[in-house]
């Protein structure tokens, strides 16, 4: 027996339990889900203000995300994060719908990449834990 064969196993089993560890990492909101939800998310779910030109901007769906007590409540028009269950997230599943759905999210620009919307899945079923983030006031 070479060392090649002996040792082709081993890695093989390094590199399985090396994907399942990074796979099982805990996902950070403040670092890894905050800037994907301020670039992506926060322009239409967010609390109501006056635009540049005068125009006021409520928040999509009365769903704000710039504030963790109210996305854990939910938007009076849809809209929701479910702790554990990314599955029944809005804030994630939105984020699987083809492009020509309407409630596909975001709407504008560029869709969210697979390694966007994995953090995101990961980060609502290790808990959707927000850290020290206060969010804008309520």
């Amino acid at each position: 027996m070479n060392l090649k064969t002996t040792l082709a196993p081993l890695l093989g089993l390094a590199l399985l339990l090396s994907n399942a560890s990074a796979q099982d990492a805990k996902v950070s909101f403040e670092t890894q889900i905050l800037p994907i939800f301020k670039e992506r998310c926060f322009e239409c779910h967010q609390k109501e203000y006056t635009d540049d030109t005068g125009r006021v901007k409520k928040p999509k769906g009365k769903f704000r995300m710039d504030n963790p007590t109210l996305m854990l409540k939910g938007g009076s028009e849809g809209g929701d994060l479910t702790p554990g269950k990314p599955e029944e997230s809005t804030v994630y599943t939105s984020t699987l719908l083809p492009d020509d759905d309407d409630m596909a999210m975001p709407p504008k620009g560029d869709r969210l990449t697979d390694e966007q919307k994995n953090l995101i899945k990961q980060w609502i079923a290790q808990g959707a834990e927000f850290g020290a983030w206060k969010g804008a006031e309520e």
